[in-house]
């Protein structure tokens, strides 16, 4: 079946997260309803997860709860009344894939559907005022898409200047210096976007026990 992917919003307060924290990435590893609405639980990748759940709190409706936490992870649980666009799964009878990924202000999801479905999503996302640009439709999908501006331009540049060649053609150090950046926030950065693209690639261990426990 077609992968439809859409780019929705910009969402008020994923860009007040966005601006406050640009490097982070927000991904809905899960979505049910509770007697609140709907119970979301997000998985954060932010440099200071301390400030992000301090500072943040605010912008989401109902109440939160912190799940875990880490040096750049926070898993957090909200529960409340979703945006009118969750319901368009709803309307349709069709759910997005996880994780939705919130990063720049905007969610990225992923539908897989029959194309015969495609013209009642269309319908929904408009009835219901939800702002959205159809990225593709395709049988594929991209993790580069999941990853921030800025982790696309450091891996960019680390790839560009020889970081991934064997042997190496520059150092982290290097790689900082060339984007006047701390060598610290470069590993970082790199350390995050590499993960993601490793997990896509192979997959997480993680989820299929998690699948099994429950």
């Amino acid at each position: 079946m077609p992968r439809v992917r859409l780019k929705v919003g910009p969402m008020p307060d994923m860009v007040a997260i966005a601006d406050e924290f640009p490097d982070t990435v927000i991904r809905f590893v899960a979505n049910y309803p509770s007697e609140d609405g709907v119970t979301s639980v997000l998985e954060v990748r932010t440099d200071d997860p301390g400030r992000f759940v301090t500072e943040t709190e605010q912008w989401f409706s109902g109440s939160s709860s912190v799940l875990h936490s880490d040096d750049d992870t926070v898993v957090i649980m909200i529960e409340g009344r979703p945006p009118d666009g969750y319901f368009v799964s709803e309307d349709i009878e069709y759910h997005p894939t996880t994780p939705v990924v919130a990063r720049e202000g905007y969610l990225f999801i992923e539908f897989v559907m029959p194309e015969s479905k495609m013209a009642a999503m269309w319908d929904a996302l408009d009835e219901r005022d939800v702002e959205y640009e159809v990225l593709s439709i395709t049988d594929g999908y991209d993790v580069v898409d999941t990853l921030t501006s800025r982790q696309r331009e450091i891996l960019a540049t680390a790839v560009e200047r020889g970081y991934y060649d064997s042997p190496r053609g520059c150092s982290l150090t290097d790689i900082a210096d060339h984007l006047d950046v701390n060598k610290s926030v470069v590993s970082g950065v790199l350390h995050r976007a590499e993960g993601e693209i490793i997990k896509d690639a192979v997959g997480d261990p993680r989820d299929e026990r998690a699948t099994t426990e429950s």
